[in-house]
């Protein structure tokens, strides 16, 4: 029950979608945007300036042990709690990276890098701190990449050339101005090693996430949780494979959920799901108060929730 209600609290946070028109698409960083590899398929982004002054990241983020935010600041010297203000995560659907933007010392971020066993790789007039599966370039006082080393040197050697691909760009314009963690992806189909085998609940999403040809999201975090969601399928009949999975997931979640839980079941009462021709949509709109409540009941105190799921390979 414990490991059931934990899943469940994961899925009712980060399931979300939308039924109205944004006002203004989310805004990124220009510079950011053109450094991303050409090859990426999904693209998110962390407004930090903004996110940082939310009730939720006061709460449960300030003066508090985040494992996510604590790795990367350990591992790549980038503290996503002061010194960036804006973050773009980059994946190619094998590796990722991320560009930010904020104020770096260049010559103590790589001292520290160093002192961890980091090595100095210089390239192109750049020059890489850590090992081939995890390194970071500053490449400005304002701007720093960090990823494994092969990818960071596909981005210093694409500067000018490279760049995010248009679609997502353009899939981004329809994210809401309002959010503050947003992302867009082009689909993927996820890639195993020959012979893997997945369990069964892993293996029906790796099938459901074949069945999205384009997807993106974003979250408000200013009053409690409003996230957006939009799956766009390969055909209305995965679109409607689609829905009724999701429908039927709420579904059995509000069914194994006792009335001595009154919280949950408002949560996954006020969860949305539409389904136009190709297109899924889902909704959720969860109160403050409700999801500090939700965030307690987590095992990690609530903090592992605030992770945008990415992780670097460790530094030695």
């Amino acid at each position: 029950m414990r490991k059931l209600r934990s899943c469940t609290l994961v899925v009712a946070l980060t399931v979300a979608g939308c039924s109205r028109a944004p006002r203004a698409p989310v805004s990124i960083d220009p510079e950011l945007a053109a450094l991303a590899p050409a090859d990426t398929v999904t693209l998110a982004g962390l407004r930090l300036e903004v996110l940082r002054g939310t009730p939720l990241w006061q709460k449960w983020v300030v003066g508090k042990k985040v494992a996510p935010l604590d790795e990367l600041a350990r591992e790549t010297g980038l503290d996503l709690r002061k010194d960036v203000s804006e973050a773009l995560l980059a994946s190619n659907g094998k590796d990722g990276v991320v560009l930010a933007r904020g104020k770096f010392a260049r010559a103590e971020l790589e001292a520290g890098l160093e002192r961890r066993g980091g090595k100095r790789m210089p390239h192109k007039g750049a020059t890489l701190v850590g090992n081939e599966e995890a390194a970071v370039a500053i490449l400005s006082a304002s701007v720093a990449v960090a990823g494994p080393a092969p990818l960071v040197r596909t981005i210093i050697d694409q500067r000018g050339r490279g760049g995010a691909p248009k679609a997502l760009l353009a899939e981004a314009k329809g994210v809401a101005a309002e959010n503050q963690i947003w992302a867009v992806s082009a689909g993927m189909k996820p890639e195993l090693p020959k012979g893997a085998e997945l369990p069964d609940s892993l293996a029906n999403l790796a099938k459901i996430a074949e069945m999205i040809e384009k997807s993106s999201f974003g979250a408000d975090l200013r009053a409690g949780l409003n996230a957006t969601g939009v799956m766009a399928c390969r055909s209305e009949q995965d679109a409607r494979t689609l829905h009724d999975a999701l429908r039927g997931i709420i579904g059995l979640a509000r069914l194994s959920t006792p009335d001595s839980e009154p919280d949950l079941l408002r949560v996954w009462d006020g969860i949305q799901v539409s389904l136009a021709e190709r297109t899924v949509r889902v909704r959720v709109q969860i109160a403050q108060e409700l999801v500090d409540k939700l965030l307690g009941m987590l095992p990690a105190g609530g903090a592992a929730a605030l992770s945008p799921g990415f992780q670097l390979p460790r530094l030695p």
